[in-house]
């Protein structure tokens, strides 16, 4: 059998969990399954089979000697994640347990599931459509409260009714355009089309929404890219450790400690944020920091959000528009951008307010790592710039498949659009309804036909799962 994912009538196995903890659940999925245990599971109570949703505990055996105690659960089909029949076997978490119980389900007609199996079947029987399906891996990998929610929004359907809502009223569009065909002759309309440009706009709105929140989306799923960037000794490092709250970089007065840039990630308001602390941007001749500056310039590139901290301590010819002026502008323009002025416990009053009106242009927070004055406000205009609370979990796209196929769905409305407008036929209308209906329908899993797709999509999970 090849690496990709086909269905077959085959029992599958694999542990769901981790070894290393103190329980491990064996899930085994495949209508018979349950023939597996004849002779291997024993219960002094259980006289008539496995019950439906029942937990039995009992002695799982190696031949004539206990292998392990283990609570055993039957969940028959329709009614099982994978809509197969399903068992699901808690055992200690002994690596040797693990493998035996494994070769030995395997030598009675099972065999191990591949990565993502499990939920494949799920798809195939009906349980869950693909985006649904694709929920479960991001449920998974969910490392904060934002990145659950958009995922459960998902795993609970909201995108895909919506999505199947404006599939079935273009299939009944379509439908009506394709009917003309037959009455060609007869030159007789069925499909209004003053009601089409509506829908056609309709659903334009809707989905021009879900393509631009992609971007929201995409730094809940991944993480905002966040560089913390400034001369060398201005706080970066300092900065860093305050929002982690641990002393996470190495602070020091000798300049150019930071050599390499430092990367941790921190949820903040239930958003990931993927700080990099970077090497100090100076003119140096030393070629070992002068590598850690072009790799910072390389960091404010690829990233989403630029926090720039700036020192007004420094003295002779290191002003703050000279420190302004080391991080090219070119870099920056098409960032967002946060100025903090650092160390300003060190700052008088009147220096505050002088510094404040030479940099209203930049809205800068003024701030001290050393205190923690400020991070606070630090912390929210963070969550404020990650455009996170604009937009509801339920109506973001975090998937880079979904945003390719809405934008072909919403270029084929487009022309649909201009179609009805140039009063096209409707055998014309009806081609490029056809492909808008499919890229919807390729979201939920309805028009998927290739094999490698699938394939693309499940070898991303987990074994197990």
């Amino acid at each position: 059998m090849n690496n990709q994912l086909l269905y077959d009538n085959d029992i599958i196995v694999a542990p769901t969990s981790p070894i290393g903890g103190a329980v491990v659940m064996v899930r085994i999925s495949g209508n018979g399954c349950t023939k597996l245990l004849n002779g291997l599971f024993k219960v002094v109570s259980m006289k008539e089979g496995l019950k439906p949703r029942h937990q039995y505990f009992g002695s799982l055996y190696d031949g004539d000697n206990v292998l392990d105690e283990v609570m055993v659960t039957f969940f028959p089909n329709p009614f099982s994640y994978t809509g197969e029949d399903m068992l699901e076997v808690s055992c200690h978490a002994s690596p040797y347990i693990i493998e035996r119980l494994l070769e030995i389900l395997t030598s009675h007609g099972a065999r191990m599931a591949k990565a993502g199996e499990f939920t494949f079947r799920s798809y195939i029987n009906g349980k869950r459509d693909m985006a649904e399906a694709e929920a479960v891996a991001d449920i998974i990998a969910a490392e904060s409260k934002a990145q659950l929610n958009v995922a459960m929004a998902q795993l609970k359907g909201h995108l895909s009714h919506q999505f199947q809502s404006l599939r079935d009223q273009l299939l009944r569009f379509t439908a009506l355009l394709e009917l003309e065909l037959d009455f060609s002759e007869e030159e007789v309309e069925f499909a209004n089309r003053s009601e089409l440009v509506r829908l056609c706009k309709h659903i334009s709105e809707q989905i021009a929404p879900l393509i631009e929140s992609y971007q929201v989306g995409r730094k809940i799923k991944n993480g905002v890219k966040t560089v913390l960037a400034g001369i060398p000794n201005c706080g970066k490092s300092s900065l860093l450790n305050a929002l982690l709250g641990e002393q996470r970089a190495i602070v020091s007065d000798i300049a150019g400690t930071t050599r390499d840039a430092i990367s941790e990630t921190i949820a903040l308001g239930g958003i990931p944020f993927r700080f990099v602390d970077t090497a100090g941007i100076r003119i140096t001749n030393d070629p070992i920091e002068k590598l850690g500056v072009e790799k910072s310039f390389s960091y404010v590139e690829q990233s989403d959000l630029v926090v720039i901290v700036l020192d007004p301590t420094q003295q002779g010819n290191i002003t703050l528009k000279h420190q302004l002026n080391q991080i090219p502008t070119n870099l920056i323009q098409a960032k967002q951008s946060l100025y903090l002025v650092n160390k300003s416990d060190c700052l008088t009053h009147e220096e505050r307010q002088q510094l404040k009106k030479g940099l209203l242009h930049l809205n800068p927070l003024f701030i001290s790592s050393k205190t923690g004055e400020g991070i606070e406000l630090v912390v929210n205009k963070l969550i404020e710039l990650s455009g996170s609370a604009s937009i509801k979990s339920q109506h973001l796209i975090t998937n880079a498949r979904h945003l390719a196929l809405l934008k072909q769905a919403h270029q084929s409305l487009e022309k649909v659009y201009e179609g009805l407008q140039n009063e096209l036929s409707g055998d014309l209308l009806s081609g490029d309804l056809r492909v808008t209906i499919n890229a919807l329908g390729e979201i939920t899993g309805e028009t998927i036909t290739s094999n490698e797709v699938l394939h693309h999509i499940f070898a991303h999970f987990c074994i197990g799962k």
